[in-house]
């Protein structure tokens, strides 16, 4: 039978943190409740490293990429390849639909804090006779929108990181060199819900002005670069109570980070950190390296739900610096 000719039709799909679709599917990922690793007691990468074959992602620092089906993942590596190399257009050499290009994007965004530059916007163009994607087109921010300015904007980047985890690594014990990152981040971030490129670590390694999401990629970024496996969360939290720390918008969309400390998982929300020690007037430590037990303001959504469970107790910050105020004796008052 003859195939007949089709038309190539484009369509703006626009997204913000570019999670629309990640949750309309079901997939399952199993983390072991612990992981022995003396990579995450002395910094180095090297002795957690669990390849997929021929993947070259790492399941335990590439969690979304492991949730993934093997199409999915082979559009998660196109992808990253692409955007790494700074290309912000290029063609889709496997038969994908929309759901799955939206899925990868996702799992790819939500793994590599170090892609600052990508808008979380994209467009791509499908065939009309089976709907495999044919060509996909990201927005990349102003300041890297040629390759001359891209190059400036990751030297720049790398320069401000590299400083920050060279002065953390000065400390001997993990939870000094965790803490470091994470008091530097507070210490050097205001939250404002219209500074540039939010979303991206950018805005608060070079920019110092934040949301949540440049927040926690800021931080996952820093504590991958000292050696340390950090996860991106994708979640939300009860905003009816007008609470004393912030999110990032008003329908309670919120984002943290999940560290892997000697072989156990913690939750670390630096903006709440940041935020509930600006109104206790000095710092203060509730949501660092803490289970999801005490998170009880918090909730995972989309493919972050299959993220691994917290119940790490030994790199609290009470348990390794002293008494700090717990979450569970912030108070939040009513909304006004």
């Amino acid at each position: 039978m003859q195939k007949r000719p089709v038309k190539i039709f484009l369509i703006i799909m626009s997204f913000i943190l570019v999670i629309s679709l990640a949750g309309c599917f079901d997939y399952t990922y199993y983390y072991p409740d612990s992981v022995s690793s003396s990579a995450e007691t002395s910094g180095s990468a090297a002795a957690t490293t669990s390849y997929y074959a021929g993947s070259g992602f790492d399941i335990h620092r590439n969690p979304y990429y492991a949730m993934l089906s093997e199409t999915e993942k082979r559009a998660y590596s196109f992808v990253y390849e692409e955007l790494s190399e700074g290309n912000d257009k290029f063609e889709c050499p496997i038969t994908i639909n929309a759901a799955q290009l939206a899925k990868a994007v996702d799992a790819v965004l939500n793994d590599h804090p170090e892609l600052f530059w990508i808008d979380n916007n994209y467009v791509y163009s499908y065939d009309t006779f089976d709907y495999s994607i044919k060509e996909v087109s990201f927005n990349f921010f102003d300041f890297a929108d040629t390759p001359e300015k891209l190059e400036k904007a990751k030297s720049e980047f790398e320069s401000a990181a590299r400083v920050i985890v060279s002065k953390a690594n000065r400390y001997t014990s993990i939870a000094e060199r965790e803490l470091y990152i994470h008091d530097y981040i507070c210490d050097n971030t205001e939250y404002d819900e219209t500074a540039p490129y939010n979303q991206s670590a950018y805005s608060v390694i070079v920019l110092h002005k934040s949301v949540c999401a440049g927040y926690s990629r800021g931080f996952q970024y820093l504590m991958q670069k000292a050696g340390y496996t950090c996860y991106y969360v994708m979640g939300k939290t009860d905003t009816n109570r007008g609470q004393a720390v912030e999110s990032s918008d008003l329908n309670g969309s919120h984002s943290w980070n999940i560290v892997l400390l000697g072989g156990q998982y913690y939750n670390v929300d630096c903006l709440w950190d940041d935020t509930a020690s600006e109104i206790y007037g000095s710092s203060i430590y509730p949501f660092f390296n803490v289970t999801d037990e005490a998170l009880i303001h918090h909730e995972r959504i989309q493919m972050a739900v299959d993220l691994p469970q917290c119940k790490g107790m030994e790199y609290k910050y009470s348990n390794q610096f002293g008494p700090t105020i717990e979450a569970d004796s912030i108070v939040f008052s009513d909304a006004a």
